[in-house]
């Protein structure tokens, strides 16, 4: 898959998440506190849908299992002599990624952000689905015409998304320079495509239009076309824009043109959670098999 020609030069950095100090633990702890009542009825929401689609032994067939009840082969003109086991529950066959902008503007709502992505983290977790938590900027100072360093800050790997301990690094998400929004969305599309669950989502955090060296002219296409090829590659794709004021209608149009109708505006980012909730309950529901 290809980086698009706006991406020429850019080229990704991997950071690992540091081990979690005992600040960011607190931290941790207190957010997934504001919003443990979100994700229990996320939780037990998935576990009744799943009882539902568990089928009850069924009876009286043309075949399956042969019952006990053979006399009937003698006395009837046309027995129904087998029956089926019951079927195992289904599973939720999907994975998420969860794409944060580190963008500098992010600095007024990145707290916030946060505590959202803490909500999707223990829901996902709590329903063993498997997910990445990755945030991107891209370096100002070191960026030139021919090279753009891209980090990619992967503070929950798919690999440990359902410890129980996995968490605390989300604290470690801070808002840091430009955003090249297409090309970390192409970056996360190629890792996704190696997984094998039925249900992809890519969720992007975002709090307005891509930044980044040479690519203010076209970023919005390039944004565009990257989620145009997410899509036709079976990855769903969705914004979830942030902010702290009301949203523009040229806000609005700018996103609508990069995401189309996968779009999810914030206006007050303290009612994150509220927002997210239906959006998960939603997707969740979607992928059980």
């Amino acid at each position: 898959m290809a980086d698009g020609k706006e991406n020429k030069y850019a080229f990704p950095i991997y950071k690992e998440p540091q081990p979690a100090t005992s600040e960011e633990e607190l931290s941790y702890k207190q957010q997934a506190k504001t919003i443990e009542s979100y994700q229990k009825r996320l939780k037990q929401m998935i576990q009744k849908t799943l009882e539902h689609k568990k089928t009850l032994p069924r009876t009286d067939l043309h075949a399956g299992r042969l019952n006990n009840k053979l006399l009937r082969y003698f006395t009837e003109r046309n027995p129904r002599l087998f029956y089926k086991k019951q079927e195992p529950s289904s599973e939720i066959d999907a994975v998420f990624t969860l794409l944060v902008d580190c963008s500098a503007s992010m600095f007024d709502k990145m707290d916030e952000t946060k505590r959202g992505i803490v909500l999707f983290h223990e829901a996902l977790k709590s329903v063993a689905v498997p997910h990445q938590i990755v945030g991107f900027w891209e370096d100002t100072n070191d960026a030139t015409e021919t090279s753009q360093p891209n980090y990619f800050n992967t503070v929950i790997p798919f690999q440990s998304s359902l410890r129980q301990e996995s968490g605390p690094a989300i604290m470690q998400l801070e808002p840091e320079e430009d955003n090249r929004d297409g090309y970390a969305i192409r970056q996360m599309t190629k890792k996704m495509l190696h997984r094998s669950e039925a249900q992809k989502f890519l969720i992007v955090f975002s709090d307005g239009e891509p930044a980044a060296f040479g690519y203010e002219q076209n970023g919005i296409v390039d944004t565009s076309e990257a989620v145009i090829e997410a899509r036709k590659r079976g990855i769903e794709v969705i914004n979830v824009f942030l902010s702290n004021s009301e949203i523009e209608e040229s806000q609005m149009k700018t996103i609508q043109d990069m995401y189309g109708k996968f779009s999810i505006f914030v206006p007050d980012v303290d009612q994150l959670p509220d927002v997210l909730y239906p959006l998960l309950k939603k997707l969740l529901h979607k992928s059980i098999g």
